[in-house]
């Protein structure tokens, strides 16, 4: 009661309006922080499981141009696709890398695809410096060495197949075998190989050539095995590193493919979380936003009502105060600022002061009658009752001046409060309520002069 009285009209609605906009404030600081929520969550899932798809992705793109560089390589012999491989495993190890900053569990499988790329990037250094060893094209490294022999024994055994005949058949026997292995990788060319050389070396030792060309034609013959040989283990070497290179390639492809689906499953996951979290949040503002327009309606109503009730209760006293002198008053604040407050005040004094005139003037008339009957008393019961009604007249008017007197010395203590109130200052309510109290003290003593 008293806080709504405290406040004029004006300062009623605007301090509505400004709950309304706090309301409303609210209501959108509400919206904002949902929608930043849903942002947040959205970047998460774009920052850790869209970037592992990402960086999969990726780790597959350069395992596959690595697993390129190197089928070229062994299909061309071409240094340039040692480098090319190197590149890109450069590039594997860099995404990697990136897929280790994402999380533990990223990081767990970013170091063992570093591991196997490393593993598999050492195995292919080794079959390229294999393969330089044995020769990059048919005229370099081991290969170069090897077919030089051969042309060698060749033109030997042509030479000297008139001092031993059937010298030059094995001879073609031998390269015949030598070229079946080097186009099929089957060992038992080899067994073959061995063979006829270990024939040609008898047949050699039994001919009738001089010592001398004997040594040379046997010399090159075992020079011929001894190089043939070394291709063959070279071969071998090559294949081991090959198969040790694919083993740790085919590792890598299921590391790459299991973090790869972990994405895709965490995204799924994460995005039905995030559905669900939104629709949760959605439903959440939709109550906040119901709840403040209840909120706003109630205090809209409260307003309404400290308004239209008190002009409600003034308009029936004042209905009532035409035809009779009704007892009730309207509840006021005495240090209310409220103007209808202030009406009210002035109604209810107006009130009182009707309620004691006619209590005044009903006395007067009283004590009226009461003397002109006892001046007119013939006997000593008219004489008794004249004056019974006289005291009773006298005892309502005394009755009226001390209430009257009690009114004006509470007023007059309210004028001194708020006089001390003041204390050198000038507030225009006090000023406002002093005056009133003093014209409120002037009507009472006046009414008593009047008396």
């Amino acid at each position: 009661m008293k806080l709504t009285t405290r406040l004029r009209i004006g300062e009623k609605i605007a301090l509505g309006l400004g709950i309304l906009g706090l309301i409303f404030l609210g209501v959108i600081w509400h919206d904002r922080s949902i929608l930043q929520g849903v942002l947040k969550d959205f970047a998460h899932l774009q920052s850790v499981y869209g970037a592992r798809q990402s960086y999969a992705f990726r780790i597959e793109y350069h395992l596959a141009a690595m697993r390129g560089a190197e089928q070229a390589f062994v299909a061309r012999r071409d240094p340039a696709q040692v480098a090319e491989l190197a590149r890109q495993a450069d590039g594997l190890d860099a995404e990697a890398a990136g897929l280790a900053g994402l999380d533990p569990e990223s990081a767990q499988a970013a170091d063992e695809i570093r591991t196997l790329a490393q593993d598999y990037r050492t195995r292919f250094g080794a079959i390229a410096d294999a393969w330089e060893v044995k020769g990059l094209d048919h005229d370099s490294g081991l290969q170069g060495a090897f077919r030089d022999r051969a042309h060698e024994l060749e033109a030997l055994a042509g030479r000297y197949s008139l001092q031993v005949p059937g010298l030059e058949l094995p001879v073609l026997q031998l390269r015949r075998r030598e070229k079946d292995y080097l186009l099929r990788g089957n060992a038992t060319y080899v067994e073959m190989v061995d063979a006829i050389s270990a024939q040609l070396a008898e047949r050699i030792s039994a001919s009738s050539l001089e010592a001398p060309e004997k040594t040379q034609l046997a010399g090159l013959l075992d020079g011929y095995v001894r190089d043939f040989h070394a291709l063959v283990d070279q071969d071998r070497r090559i294949a081991e590193l090959t198969a040790e290179m694919d083993a740790a390639a085919s590792r890598i492809t299921p590391l790459v493919a299991k973090n790869l689906e972990q994405a895709q499953e965490q995204l799924d996951a994460m995005s039905g979380r995030l559905a669900l979290d939104s629709a949760a949040r959605a439903s959440q503002g939709l109550m906040v936003a119901l709840g403040a327009a209840v909120l706003g309606a109630l205090l809209a109503l409260l307003l309404t009502v400290s308004i239209v009730r008190p002009v409600r209760q003034m308009a029936g006293l004042l209905n009532r105060l035409t035809h009779e002198s009704p007892k009730e008053r309207i509840a006021v604040d005495p240090d209310g600022r409220d103007e209808i407050n202030h009406m009210a005040i002035s109604l209810n004094t107006l009130a009182d002061h009707r309620t004691r005139f006619i209590q005044w003037w009903r006395a007067s008339m009283q004590e009226a009658t009461a003397l002109r009957d006892l001046s007119s008393a013939t006997d000593s019961d008219e004489r008794r009752d004249a004056e019974a009604e006289l005291d009773q007249a006298s005892r309502v008017k005394a009755a009226l001046l001390a209430g009257e007197r009690q009114h004006i010395s509470a007023q007059a203590r309210r004028v001194l409060a708020l006089a001390e109130g003041l204390d050198g200052r000038t507030d225009p309510a006090q000023t406002v309520a002093l005056r009133k109290l003093a014209a409120d003290v002037s009507g009472h003593l006046d009414m008593l002069d009047a008396k």
